[in-house]
C-alpha cells in the first residue's frame, strides 16, 4: 500500500485564511486543541484501524465539522480539508455541490452520524 499523505495543522490554518478571503466571515482559530484532535482522527483511523480512503474523507469531514475550531467557516474548512485529504490521495468526491452543501448543513445540525457520512462518502468517491 502506498503512504498516504495527510494535511498538517499549518496548511489547515492556512487554508482556512483563503476560504474566509474568498467567501467571508470571520478570521481565526477558536481552539487549536480541537482543530489537531480533529485532524488526528483520520490519522489515528488510518494507523490503527487500516480503513479506506473514502472513510478517512469522510473523517475529516465529520470532525472538522463538528470540532467547532475556528471561529467562522468550520464547514467549509471541514468540506476543504476532506477534498484536499481525497486529492493528496489520488482521489475525489463525485458528487454535486447541492449534495456537498447539504450534507455539511446535515453535519453541523447533528443529523449525520459519522457512519452516515462514511457511506455517502464511500458511494461519492472516485479514484483519479
Amino acid at each position: 500500500m502506498n503512504p498516504l499523505f495527510f494535511p498538517t495543522q499549518d496548511e489547515i490554518e492556512l487554508m482556512h485564511v483563503k476560504v474566509i478571503e474568498e467567501t467571508g466571515g470571520s478570521y481565526g482559530l477558536r481552539d487549536g486543541g480541537a482543530l489537531e484532535s480533529a485532524l488526528k482522527a483520520a490519522e489515528n483511523r488510518a494507523y490503527y484501524e487500516d480503513v479506506p480512503l473514502a472513510i478517512l474523507g469522510a473523517t475529516y469531514a465529520f470532525h472538522l465539522s463538528q470540532a467547532h475550531a475556528f471561529i467562522d467557516g468550520n464547514k467549509r474548512i471541514a468540506a476543504v480539508t476532506a477534498e484536499l485529504f481525497l486529492e493528496m490521495n489520488g482521489a475525489r468526491l463525485k458528487a454535486s455541490n447541492e449534495e456537498i452543501i447539504e450534507l455539511y448543513l446535515d453535519i453541523a445540525a447533528s443529523r449525520m452520524s459519522r457512519e452516515d457520512v462514511e457511506s455517502k462518502f464511500a458511494v461519492w468517491i472516485t479514484f483519479t
